[in-house]
Parts: C-alpha cells; structure tokens; sequence
C-alpha cells in the first residue's frame, strides 16, 4: 500500500468513524478563528469612513460587526457541548475499532500470539505513534486555527495584488504586484522545501525516540498491569519487591524524560531557518503595504487590515505546514495498523437456516477432514472421517497437542476445513447461516471468560433474563445455597470493575457458572473442553459425571488429557499427532493394546 493510498484511507476512515463530529468541529472552529478577521475588516470600513468624513455609516458599521460578532461567539458557545461531547464518542469508537477487528477476524487469527501482540502494540501506540488515527485526529485539531488564519489572510491580503500599476511612478515598476507575488510564492516554496526537511528530520529523530522508548514503555505498562491486579499484591509483599517497583517506574520516567528533552531542543534548533524565513516575509510584506501607503496607491484605512492579517497569516503558516509535513511523515505505524485491520474476516458463506427440531435430532459426518494454520504447511489434524450419532456421548482423549480442542474448533466452525467436509444433518456446515449454527452448541473451554457483571447476566448472557430458569440452572449445578447467601443474590456483580459490592468467587465456582451458563443455553450439542484440568483427577471426574447427568439425552462431547469422562461415555476417539487412531467403547479400549490402554493404566490409579 503506497503512501498516497494509506494516507486517503486514513482520512476516510476518520471522515466514516467521526463524520458528525467533525461537521460540528469545523463549523465551530470557523466561528471561533474567524471573529479577530471579521474585526480587522471592520476596523479598516470604520477607519475608512473616518478619514473621509463619513460619520452617518460609522454607526450601522458598529451594529453590523457587534451583530456578526454576537451570532458567531452564540454558535461557537452552542457548539463547543455539542464538540466535546461528540469528540469522546468519535476517539471511543476509534479507539474500539482493533477490538472491533479481533471479534470479526477468522477466530484462527483472533487467537494467534502473534495477532494479540500485534493488537496489543495497536493499542500501546494509538497516542504515541505519528501516523496513528488518533495522532492524525490531534494533528487536524491542531492545524485547523492556522488554516483558518491563513485562508483568511490570504482572501484579507488581496488588495495587496490589485493595485493599479499605472499609479506607481517612475522607477517603482518593481513593486508591481506580480513581480511582488512571485518573491511571496519563492519564499514560501523556500519555507516549505526547508520546512519538509525540517519536518522528515524531526519524524526520523521521534521514531528513533519511539524506538528507543519501546521496550521501556512495554515495561511500563507491564507492570502498570501488575500494580492494578490485586492479585498481585502478594507476591510484590511477601518478596519484598514494593521498592524494586518503585525505582522501576521512577527509572523509566527519567529515562522517557531525558529523550523527550534532548528530542524538544534538537527540535528548537531545527525550526530556527524557517522562523527567520518567515520573519523576513513578514518586514518585507509591511514594507511594500508602507511604501504603497505612501505613493498613494492603497488607502492608510488599509495598513489596519493588511498588517493584522498578514501578522496572523505569517504566525500560522510555520505550524501549518509543519503538522502538515509531520502528518504526512511516518506511514509505517499506519502500514502496520491496516496489515491488522486487512486480516479476512468470518466469511458470510452460507445463509440456510438451521433446522428447529425438539428431538435434538442433528446428525454429523466429517469426510476426510484436515487442517493446517494459514501460513503453515503442517497439518495440525490428518484426514479424519468419523460419524456422530444423536444423544450419545463422546469422550475425545489424547494428550496435550494431539489435537483434540482443534477438532471440536472446526466442528463448532471457529475453524473451516482447510480440506475435506464437515456435514449436519448430510448437509455441508458451510452452507447453514454462521450464528444459527453456532446456537447448536453449548461450551465450556478450559479458557472459559466471565464477565464483570452480574451473576444473573454472566448465565444468561444477556441484560434481562428469566430469574427462575437462572436460578434453577445454577441448583443445578450445586450453586443454590451459595447464590441464595449472596446480598443481591442474582443481581450480584461479579468483581468490582463495575460495582464496589462485587464479590470474587472462588476458581471451583468459576467453573460451575461457566458450565451454568453453557446449560442455560439449552443448546443441542453440549461440550466440555478441559474447562477443569487445574483440578485434581477425582474432582475433574465428579465434575464431568455430574454434568453428563444434567445433559441426559443431549449429544455430548467431553475432552480431556486426563481420562475422567471415559467410563460413562457411549464411545472413546483416541487421538494422536492430529489423528483419530483408535475409537470404541472405554470397555473394548482397554482391553485392546494401543495408546488408550497406555494412557489408562498410567491414569488407572485415580478412577478406581
């Protein structure tokens, strides 16, 4: 993506994020910077007027500018609410749209290490990096007072290139307005030749300082991490390092004021030549408004207006340009932002409905199903074609990294098959609606996430729900007595993020409001993936035979290093370096030589 490309998509997507705020930005602004000009025009009529006797029209000239004046300060005031409060919602959304990004990519990329660092640089960068959105958002905020001064100055200056040349005399040809408007077009193309190198020097010296501050802000934030987990606390006590943090944070603010110190005076001495540049402009402009004043070609009413405007014009044009050239410097934090936002989303393939039925009567059939990580040649899973009948239960075994979580992926279609098929019901899952297929299943993954908000809502995964099914899920799962002590009882929030009389639950419970939340949702296919390998064997197995009794007739999937669920299991699936190499009944398994009777009798001794 070239530079002239990434940058008309940047301002597009700040037009398309922050439209309404920007309207109402702008038409602020060009009631607010525009009332000193609106005053230097009248102050020149009035003058005007007074040098020529013409005191009738001196009164309505007062009205008219102290009118215009009032309507312009009005619709500043009313719109400065309206500015600042459509601001924070355009920099929320802005801010929002990597995450927005994570939810909407392939999940396969959405769990990447890789993805999450670089969602997590995103982040860190989005008021630090020169060509972020939110940097581009300040630099137009920044440069909007200037480029208002300088239209205003450039339409205030144009008596200056009018001037009736037949009344200069003799020898004063070199005054002559074209003569005078191409020494002002050189200079300024001289401004910002030198400015643009100013500028690339001043963007290569803050990336060199970004750089540098990487790793040290990495830290930062790392242990601001740390310091705002309570959990942490301990630790940061019992081994004494409260004081280590403290010379950590205090290094790192010295260290980030140093560089932020020796980049401002390197930056100071650069902008030096451009400044005496603009200086000279601005005594050669007062010197031909004088020189003209004096030969009688402009009238003295005029010296009010020019030398105001051109005051303002000269002052705003350096800082114009220079956010001008800055904006446009550093496009690589950009390139990296879009490479992010370019990762392919879900693809909207299919679009059939999913079948209602109340017998949960949803077969499937996987037809030599693989499947690699793009980017990767390896097959994480290997031709596996298998049948799965309604209401059995499945126990899917292996140890770690065989490949038993990636299977269960792809069947709930947070992976698609990178060969072969994956049928419900003898009809290809690609074809059924996403979200109509994903109600089909109700999970439990071993990295399970509950939310900070209620108890109630953390079930239903809703705002409002129904109090008596929730609770009736949650006795269910043996947490009745437990929520019936709580102050709130459903209405209990999870944490403090949200609500100080939050309560923390213990890990166990944890898991019981997850598997809560999976029977809540009452859904054809129930699925438990390791959501309790923290816990001992005998706990997992309990666990894993209590929730096969709360599914009854449902299909069930239970996964597991471990081999708790095989005993009440209608059938095994033993898989093995991305293969299903046995299947069968826990009885017939152990009987037979293989990996399954490896891993029992390694495993015998807690199930006994």
């Amino acid at each position: 993506m070239d530079k002239v490309k990434i940058f008309k998509r940047a301002f597009g997507d700040l037009i398309r994020i922050g439209k309404r705020y920007y309207i109402l930005f702008f038409s602020q602004s060009l009631a607010n910077y525009s009332l000193p000009f609106i005053g230097f025009i009248y102050m020149t009529r009035i003058v005007d007027a007074l040098s020529r006797s013409n005191m009738g029209v001196v009164p309505s000239l007062v009205f008219q500018y102290l009118s215009i004046l009032l309507v312009l300060q009005l619709i500043a005031g009313w719109l400065e609410p309206l500015v600042d409060n459509e601001e924070s919602l355009f920099l929320r959304k802005l801010f929002a749209e990597p995450n927005k990004k994570m939810l909407s990519m392939h999940y396969h990329y959405a769990e990447s290490s890789e993805v999450r660092e670089q969602l997590e640089i995103i982040n860190r960068s989005m008021m630090s990096s020169q060509s972020s959105l939110p940097m581009l958002n300040v630099r137009i905020k920044e440069m909007m007072p200037g480029v208002i001064s300088v239209i205003w100055g450039i339409t205030l200056l144009t008596p200056l290139f009018k001037v009736n040349v037949s009344s200069l005399p003799d020898g004063f040809m070199w005054m002559h307005p074209v003569v005078i408007l191409a020494v002002f077009v050189t200079l300024i193309g001289i401004s910002i030749v030198i400015q643009t190198k100013i500028s690339k020097k001043s963007s290569e010296r803050l990336t060199e300082m970004l750089s540098e501050l990487k790793l040290s802000n990495a830290i930062f934030f790392y242990e601001d991490q740390i310091l705002e987990d309570v959990k942490s606390g301990k630790e940061i006590r019992l081994y004494n390092l409260t004081d280590k943090m403290i010379a950590n944070k205090k290094r790192d603010s010295n260290h980030t004021e140093k560089l932020l110190s020796s980049n401002y005076k390197k930056f100071r001495r650069m902008i030096i030549p451009t400044s005496g540049l603009f200086h000279i402009m601005t005594y050669l402009t007062y010197a031909y408004v004088g020189i003209l004043v004096l030969l009688g070609t402009l009238p003295v009413a005029l010296i009010i207006q020019l030398s105001s405007a051109l005051s303002r014009m000269i002052s705003a044009l350096p800082d114009v340009i220079q956010h001008g050239m800055m904006m446009i410097s550093s496009p690589e934090e950009l390139k990296s932002y879009y490479a992010f936002m370019d990762l392919p989303d879900e693809e909207v393939v299919g679009s059939l409905p999913v079948e209602k039925r109340l017998d949960n009567d949803y077969t499937f059939d996987i037809e030599n199903l693989s499947f690699a990580y793009p980017g990767s040649e390896e097959f994480v899973l290997k031709n596996i074609t298998e049948a799965f009948e309604v209401g059995k239960k499945y126990a899917i075994v292996g140890e770690n990294g065989s490949g038993k979580t990636t299977f269960i992926k792809l069947l709930t279609r947070l992976y698609e098959p990178t060969e072969g098929k994956i049928k419900m019901n003898k009809i290809d899952t690609k074809k059924y609606d996403l979200k109509e297929y994903f109600n089909l299943f109700g999970v439990v993954f071993q990295d399970y996430h509950l939310v900070g908000f209620s108890l109630g809502q953390n079930i239903s995964v809703a705002p409002t729900y129904d109090k008596e099914r929730v609770m009736a899920t949650l006795v269910k799962v043996g947490l009745g007595t437990f929520v019936r002590t709580l102050p709130d009882q459903l209405d209990t929030y999870l944490g403090t993020e949200f609500n100080d009389s939050g309560v923390n639950v213990s890990a166990g419970q944890e898991q019981k409001i997850a598997i809560a939340r999976s029977l809540y949702k009452d859904a054809p296919v129930m699925i438990l993936d390791e959501p309790t390998a923290a816990l001992d064997p005998l706990t997992e197995f309990e666990i894993y035979q209590n929730f096969d009794k709360l599914v009854q007739d449902k299909t069930a999937f239970y996964i597991s290093h471990r081999l708790s669920s095989s005993k009440f299991c209608d059938e095994v699936l033993v898989f093995d370096k991305g293969e299903i190499i046995q299947r069968g009944s826990h009885e017939d398994l152990v009987k037979t030589e293989g990996k399954y009777q490896d891993l029992w009798n390694a495993q015998a001794q807690y199930y006994q």
